[in-house]
């Protein structure tokens, strides 16, 4: 679809500037207005050849980055989300798919005093963790009323491909239980399913917007503190701050289910996801190492 059709078909939109390609060629991002106001707009399609910089794209991985989109679209769709998670990420003007473009419009955040970060402080790293506790608190009450699909881009179900590459064999043996492990735990929430640092914006304040749910669905929390742990420590200095950061997260999470969850209740909880944290490790291990096993994340020391 063209830019000038698309402003045809939503007439409140003008585009601007282009901003920057998608992954591996599947659309792009461009700011605009909507109806007067600064938006992101975010245009993404599966092309018929992905051009991936480490692996070849079968079939079946190009449906699963598809239905990543849609995804996002439902997400943002969503009433219950929409009423859950109004503050916590950027405002969604318009959310749909047509024809085989999926049309995604944001308000741009940088307008609202917030901004992408390439060098960190630990008040980000705090901030994030904080984040991500308020928004398992709330999908652990979204959690029975809806359904989601299951969260995160690594799950096992839909990494065919990667299992088959996997060179460690004890690994790859113990791969289902692994995944087993995460996905029949007792306490399921919403996780964001991409929690990295590059997904996140903040203001001077260290409010917190995330986005990019490509891959929201249900999982245990832990899920997207680990990743968000990889994507600002290197292996020696998750093992470092670990422990402190768990503590934080816990904590901040205790505090934002006190209204809904007996202290019990939430005992339980925290000493399941607890046992399963080496569980996450093993399971974004086994991920890695049949995507890229080179790869700087990978770092057995969680793994065992």
């Amino acid at each position: 679809m063209s830019t000038r059709h698309l402003e045809k078909h939503i007439p409140e939109l003008k585009l601007t500037d282009l901003s920057i390609s998608l992954w591996s060629g599947c659309g792009q991002i461009q700011s605009g207005f909507f109806d007067s106001q600064p938006v992101i707009v975010k245009l993404s399609e599966i092309p018929e050849s992905i051009n991936h910089q480490v692996i070849s794209q079968s079939d079946f991985a190009k449906q699963r980055k598809d239905k990543s989109y849609l995804n996002e679209l439902n997400f943002y769709n969503n009433p219950i989300c929409k009423l859950a998670y109004e503050n916590v990420r950027p405002r969604c003007y318009f959310a749909k798919r047509i024809d085989v473009l999926n049309i995604l419009i944001l308000e741009d955040f940088e307008s609202k005093g917030f901004q992408n970060i390439d060098d960190y402080k630990f008040e980000h790293v705090y901030a994030v963790i904080d984040w991500l506790a308020q928004f398992h608190a709330k999908g652990l009450n979204l959690i029975g009323s809806e359904r989601f699909p299951i969260g995160g881009y690594w799950h096992l179900e839909t990494r065919p491909d990667e299992y088959k590459r996997m060179g460690s064999v004890e690994l790859k043996r113990c791969a289902s239980y692994l995944a087993d492990s995460l996905y029949k735990a007792k306490y399921q929430t919403l996780i964001h399913g991409d929690s990295k640092l590059a997904n996140y914006a903040f203001d001077n304040n260290y409010n917190v917007l995330g986005y990019d749910y490509q891959y929201v669905g249900s999982g245990i929390g832990l899920q997207d503190v680990m990743l968000f742990m990889t994507s600002v420590f290197n292996g020696d200095t998750c093992a470092k701050y670990e422990s402190s950061i768990l503590n934080l997260y816990f904590e901040s999470l205790s505090k934002a289910l006190s209204n809904t969850m007996s202290i019990k209740e939430y005992e339980l909880l925290e000493r399941e996801w607890r046992t399963l944290w080496p569980i996450v490790w093993a399971d974004f291990y086994r991920f890695l190492n049949g995507w890229k096993p080179e790869h700087k994340k990978n770092n057995a020391i969680h793994a065992k």
